[in-house]
């Protein structure tokens, strides 16, 4: 056997034997951690490109029951780039991180200060912090959905507070 199908046999050996073990608590950080880099700088056109290092293709991100709830890797990405120009400050802290076979469950808190006017708040200056929580189904070392819920409705009553 030549040397070169020989590394070619044992790199698809490697990633076979990887890719069938189960998913660990630091493992899953790292995955992960290019996602949550999107919420922990303000991120200027480069949302997509972290999206495409941990998502597949056909990635969803769901904030609700319904399929309109739901929106693929290039909505994400821009919506994902809009939050660095409406919280130039935004950063995301991962508190906890639980795995449960192909799922990684994501406890975290998300602080920011509006740039500006916020659904409906004026810009005070003030900011919040808020705590989000998420589910990503992992499938090939990648994200293939994400559920998640983040507490909006506590932000604006702390940028509406006196």
């Amino acid at each position: 056997m030549n040397k070169a199908l020989l590394v070619t046999a044992i790199s698809l050996a490697a990633s076979t034997f990887a890719s069938a073990q189960p998913l660990t608590e630091a493992n899953a950080r790292k995955l992960i951690a290019p996602f949550y880099a999107n919420f922990t700088m303000p991120v200027k056109g480069g949302a997509k490109s972290l999206l495409e290092q941990v998502t597949t293709v056909d990635w969803q991100s769901c904030s609700g029951t319904g399929d309109k709830e739901c929106r693929g890797r290039e909505v994400s990405a821009k919506v994902f780039g809009d939050f660095g120009e409406t919280f130039p400050n935004m950063k995301h802290e991962v508190r906890e991180v639980i795995v449960a076979g192909d799922k990684i469950v994501v406890r975290g808190d998300l602080s920011a200060t509006p740039g500006g006017e916020f659904f409906g708040v004026p810009h005070t200056g003030k900011g919040f912090k808020i705590m989000a929580i998420d589910v990503h189904t992992i499938k090939s070392g990648k994200i293939t959905h994400t559920y998640h819920v983040e507490d909006w409705a506590s932000a604006l009553n702390q940028l509406r507070s006196k």
